[in-house]
């Protein structure tokens, strides 16, 4: 039996020379062969497509490697970003990241280059799929990271790469564009339930006072990894910014509901469990919003219909009268 066979009877494939199909892009697939030239330490005995996001792909060499591939030229920056501030962090923060081995922006394996780290194992974290007690532990992990990850302070090298927004004008740019793109599509009591929702985030003068903090802000499902019911592994820090630190809670309350995300809080510490569960309801419609408006061309299949699910969702759930 040949090596290929043997790869495709284990789930792994080797390809070369073929066209991939990435979000809302035909790219073709690296050339193992010149990054075993570039990297001469490496033989890649095979190569497995893990996914993607909207800036970049993955692959899984040899059970041991994964290799990021930026999409565009432009996408450079957040993957650099990354690099960057987990060569500051890693040894900073209580849970496994990745730890970049080698960056090649200009390699002739790829049309726009490759970066490099070593696997961390574990799978997508699953709350429903946890005992009683190993959900506990997972918001216990959860809330040692955020707390550790919020209380970095990064020197003037590394703090100058992290985006830095101002909250207010981002809210008041989305209302605008929800008024005008969203609440028109919405049933009448769902886009009166989302205006709302702006106008209470907005006119509360304590939601933009906070002492801003490094962010994860991608703290999704797919970046918390699970091995054995624990968790192992924190990933894709490609969107670390400064900012409102209960930003960081919102894909736990999306992904994994009020109560879990409310567990996490507690643990970590919060002082004001309901003005954060506020916060992340109005964060939750925000996400749902930029990836409806903001994702033509990057966002996968099936995701901006997946937000317009996830935002009547999140309408059906705010407080009668709100």
């Amino acid at each position: 039996m040949n090596d290929s066979e043997t790869d495709k009877q284990n789930g792994r494939f080797l390809l070369f020379d073929a066209e991939i199909t990435v979000g809302a892009l035909t790219m073709m697939e690296p050339d193992w062969r010149q990054i075993e030239r570039e990297n001469r330490d490496l033989s890649v005995r095979s190569a497995h497509f893990l996914g993607e996001g909207w800036n970049s792909l993955a692959y899984l060499v040899n059970d041991e490697l994964v290799f990021r591939f930026p999409k565009r030229s432009e996408h450079w920056k957040e993957l650099e970003r990354e690099v960057t501030f987990l060569a500051f962090a890693a040894d900073l923060l209580p849970q496994a990241v990745p730890r970049y081995m080698r960056i090649a922006p200009d390699s002739p394996a790829s049309a726009y280059g490759y970066a490099v780290y070593r696997y961390l194992h574990g799978h997508a974290m699953n709350v429903n799929a946890l005992t009683q007690e190993k959900r506990a532990a997972a918001a216990e992990v959860i809330g040692a990271f955020l707390r550790a990850l919020h209380s970095l302070r990064p020197g003037p090298e590394v703090r100058s790469l992290l985006p830095r927004e101002d909250e207010r004008s981002v809210a008041e740019e989305y209302f605008a564009r929800a008024q005008r793109e969203i609440a028109p599509k919405l049933p009448p009591l769902e886009a009166s339930a989302l205006i709302k929702q702006f106008e209470i985030y907005l006119s509360a003068s304590e939601n933009f006072l906070f002492q801003p903090a490094v962010l994860h802000a991608d703290l999704s499902r797919d970046h918390i990894l699970v091995e054995n019911d624990s968790v192992t592994a924190v990933i894709d820090f490609g969107d670390v910014n400064w900012g409102d630190p209960d930003y960081d809670f919102m894909y736990l309350y999306v992904d994994f509901g009020q109560a879990f995300a409310e567990e996490v809080a507690r643990r970590y510490g919060h002082r004001d469990l309901e003005r954060l569960m506020s916060k992340l309801l109005y964060f939750g419609l925000v996400d749902q919003i930029g990836t409806i408006l903001d994702g033509k061309g990057l966002a996968l299949k099936g995701q901006e219909d997946e937000a317009w699910l996830r935002l009547k969702q999140l309408l059906r759930s705010c407080p009668s009268g709100a």
